[in-house]
Formats: C-alpha cells, sequence, structure tokens
C-alpha cells in the first residue's frame, strides 16, 4: 500500500475503533443518555468500515469467501450509514426537531430496505440510491441551518455549541464542494483525503456536544442522588427514635421504604404508664411526594396529640389540618 492507502486504512481503523470504544461506554454506563453513545458508536464504526472495505488491499486479504460477499456490505452500508447519522442526531435534538429527524431515519430505513432487496434482486443497488442521496442532503441542509441559526439551535438542540456549528459547516462546505465539482466535472482527485477529514471534523463535533450532554446528565443525576439522600436523611429522623415504655407490653419498629424516601409513616403517642397511640400512615404513591406528605402528617401530628385517647377525635383534627 501507497502512503495514501495507509491513510485510509488508518482512518478507517480509528473509526472502527471510536465506534467500538462507543458501545463499550454505553454497556458499562447502563443508564440514561446511552442511546446517543449507540448511535454515535454506530455511525463512525459504518463509515470505518465502508472505507475499509473501498481498499482494494483490505479486500483482497480478505478469504475467498469473503472477498467475493463484499459488494453485499458496501451497498448495505451506503444506504445503512445515512439512518445512522440521522438516529444519532435525534439524540442531540428535541422538541419537533427531534421527532422530524426520527421521522426521517424512518424514512432512510424504508429506502435502506428497498435498496438492500434491490441488491439481492438484480446485483445492481443503484437505482434507488439516488433517493438516498437526496435524503443525505436535505437532512445535512436543514441541520446545518439549525446548528448555525442561534435562536434554532437553543430551541432545537439539546447542547447548542459553537464546536458543533463549526464542525457541521466545514463538512456542509466540502460535501457541497464536491457536489459542485461533479456538477461541473472539475476534477478533486487532487485534494485525497478531504471528505474523510472533514467527516472526522464533523463526527468529533459531535462526539464532543454527545459528552457534554452525558456529562450534564450524569452531573444531574448525582445532584438528584444527592438530594434524595438528604431527603432520606430527613424523613429519617421525622420517625420515632424509641419505642413507648408500656407495662406487659414490649414494642419493636422497623422501617425499610422500597425506595429512597416513602409514603410509609409510622409514630407513637405516649398517653400514659399503661396506654400508648398507634400512627400508622400509607401515603398514595412514593418518593418524594409521598415523603413529605408523610412530614405534614408530623406536624399535624403534634397538634392532635391531647386527643390521642381518642383516635375518632385525632383523625378529625388531622383530616382539618391537612386539608
Amino acid at each position: 500500500m501507497d502512503r495514501i492507502d495507509l491513510a485510509y486504512f488508518a482512518l478507517g481503523t480509528v473509526f472502527v475503533f471510536f465506534g467500538f470504544v462507543s458501545w463499550a461506554i454505553a454497556a458499562i454506563r447502563k443508564r440514561g443518555e446511552v442511546f446517543v453513545l449507540i448511535w454515535l458508536g454506530t455511525w463512525s464504526a459504518v463509515y470505518g468500515a465502508n472505507l475499509l472495505l473501498r481498499m482494494p488491499p483490505v479486500v483482497r486479504a480478505l478469504p475467498n469467501s469473503l472477498n467475493a460477499a463484499t459488494p453485499f456490505p458496501r451497498n448495505a452500508i451506503a444506504y445503512l450509514l445515512v439512518v445512522a447519522a440521522l438516529l444519532a442526531w435525534a439524540e442531540l435534538t428535541v422538541g419537533k426537531m427531534r421527532r422530524l429527524t426520527q421521522s426521517l431515519a424512518m424514512i432512510g430505513l424504508a429506502i435502506a430496505v428497498g435498496g438492500i432487496v434491490e441488491f439481492i434482486v438484480t446485483n445492481s443497488g443503484m437505482k434507488i440510491i439516488a433517493y438516498n442521496n437526496l435524503l443525505a442532503v436535505c437532512a445535512l441542509l436543514l441541520l446545518t441551518v439549525v446548528v448555525v441559526t442561534p435562536k434554532l439551535s437553543i430551541k432545537y438542540l439539546a447542547v447548542p455549541n459553537p464546536v458543533l456549528a463549526i464542525g457541521t459547516l466545514v463538512f456542509t462546505a466540502e460535501a457541497l464542494f464536491r457536489t459542485v465539482s461533479g456538477w461541473m466535472g472539475l476534477p478533486t482527485t487532487a485534494l485525497p483525503l478531504l471528505d474523510e477529514f472533514a467527516f472526522a471534523l464533523f463526527l468529533f463535533s459531535f462526539a464532543f456536544v454527545a459528552a457534554q450532554k452525558v456529562f450534564a446528565n450524569e452531573r444531574r443525576l448525582l445532584s438528584i442522588e444527592s438530594e434524595l439522600e438528604i431527603a432520606r436523611q430527613i424523613q429519617t429522623s421525622i420517625l420515632p427514635t424509641g419505642t413507648p415504655e408500656i407495662e406487659n407490653l414490649r414494642i419493636a419498629a422497623s422501617y425499610v421504604p422500597m425506595a429512597a424516601v416513602g409514603g410509609d409513616f409510622y409514630d407513637f403517642v405516649p398517653i400514659d404508664a399503661c396506654h400508648a397511640g398507634f400512627l400508622i400512615a400509607d401515603v398514595s404513591g412514593h418518593g418524594v411526594p409521598a415523603a413529605l406528605i408523610a412530614a405534614m402528617l408530623k406536624i399535624g401530628m403534634q397538634s392532635a396529640v391531647e386527643c390521642a385517647h381518642q383516635p375518632a377525635e385525632v383523625l378529625r383534627m388531622l383530616n382539618c389540618t391537612l386539608s
């Protein structure tokens, strides 16, 4: 292989490796925001595989059984690359733009199925590719407008970022340059690897913003977990710290909420040496809202302590306090 082939091989390997790294991170995290990593990894790996399968030295190095079958994955990749890209983009968009991008991905998937079936039947698969290319161009122009327009990016992007705008503009400019050059019959072979480097900048700017989204969600989840821990401590503090001393009666209590905080609540209301009141409540639902109402019960019970020997009066006073 000459230096250009080596450069293509290196870039293809990097894209495939980056795809596997994204999948590995998504598998390790096993929590929210992994879909952007999955589709980003798929997008990168598919593009890298496409680069490698276009190289004659790589194809010749494959076993004969696989060598003859390489046209099929190349055809499938040509279609599925757009689908993977749109699904990855959908994870960075919100609202109507997200739904539109997902719809475009479904259209791309339908075109891909048609192109793959055509290839299996005719061994060509080139009649439908024009629709796939048209979809890619329309989607790229639409997303470029959203990314570079401040008002639209704030409204429709989950993480507006100038890095993504630069990467998208460079890739769009290069794609338009290639398209116009093809229409005008201008040679582009003097600029090898231009497509690949523009795509690399585009992909890694996307990855940078995707990482920002993942880390922002991670910080949000950590903040929520910290607040839930504080809520758990507060809820624990309103539960009885001991049990009443009653003649001829031994009392034990255990409290194990299903989640960090819950709506189950109990309290003891001492009356005299031989009597005690027991308040047991189960607030509908669970989590923080139920725990807040349980805390209100604790406060409401303070005003009903003097009526602890009359359960009906206790319930009446609690009802007045809560309602």
